[in-house]
C-alpha cells in the first residue's frame, strides 16, 4: 500500500447508493425545520469527527516516526532482520 493510501475513502456500490438516497431524501423532505435541525447537528458532528481524525492521524504519525527513529538507531545488522 502506498504512503497515505489508507486515508483514501472507498465506499462499496451499496454504500454509495445508500448515501445518495439519504442525501436526496433530505433534499426532498417537506419539513424544513426538521431538515434545518438535522443540518445543524451534522455540522457539529462533522467538526468533531474532523478534529478526531486530525488528532488520530497526528498520533499515528508520531508513533510511526518514533518507530522509524528507533530502528534507525539500531546497528545495521539488526535493521536487516527486524520487521
Amino acid at each position: 500500500m502506498a504512503w497515505g493510501q489508507w486515508m483514501v475513502v472507498t465506499l462499496t456500490l451499496e454504500e454509495q447508493l445508500q448515501l445518495e438516497s439519504q442525501a436526496r431524501s433530505a433534499l426532498n423532505h417537506s419539513d424544513r425545520d426538521a431538515v434545518a435541525k438535522l443540518c445543524a447537528s451534522l455540522i457539529k458532528q462533522n467538526a468533531y469527527q474532523s478534529q478526531l481524525i486530525k488528532q488520530a492521524v497526528n498520533h499515528i504519525a508520531a508513533l510511526e516516526a518514533n518507530e522509524f527513529l528507533s530502528k534507525a538507531n539500531r546497528p545495521w545488522w539488526r535493521r536487516l532482520f527486524s520487521h
